[in-house]
């Protein structure tokens, strides 16, 4: 499948996250990370939250470790980057798939409007110049 010229493999990235105690779908153009913990115990549900990405794999599991210091390490994460818009994640299907996974629906909504909002603002902010800097600038015409 793709999407605006972006090559997904949505079989893997759905069998991904079927599969993985915790998903770390990570948005490089937003510099944002969803992460997805679907352990329980008596005590804590599921987890998703909008998070900033991590530099490595190690230290997405030191942040995992401050956030859910109730589990120990995951038997199993997948790193999956989402390059495409975060809406195509509902068009996709993934979306359907994370929400199988999980218990906390309403958390789930409220990380996925933050998400499309920091969208928003992202490509307000490469449209206005913010943060964005041109490769070719037009130089004013001498009016001699």
């Amino acid at each position: 499948m793709i999407d605006g010229g972006i090559e997904i493999d949505l079989d893997e990235v759905v069998q991904n996250i079927a599969e993985a105690e915790v998903v770390s779908l990570f948005f490089p153009t937003l510099r944002r990370t969803l992460l997805i913990d679907t352990r329980t115990n008596e005590f804590a549900g599921t987890f998703v939250k909008v998070v900033p990405m991590a530099k490595s794999g190690g230290d997405r599991l030191r942040s995992l470790r401050k956030l859910r210091p109730q589990f120990s390490r995951p038997e199993s994460i997948t790193l999956i980057p989402w390059d495409a818009r975060v809406a195509s994640l509902i068009t996709m299907g993934v979306w359907d798939t994370i929400m199988q996974r999980i218990d906390c629906p309403d958390q789930a909504a409220s990380c996925f409007e933050a998400l499309c909002a920091i969208e928003h603002e992202e490509h307000r902010a490469a449209i206005t110049g913010e943060r964005y800097h041109t490769l070719w600038s037009r130089n004013p015409i001498d009016s001699d």
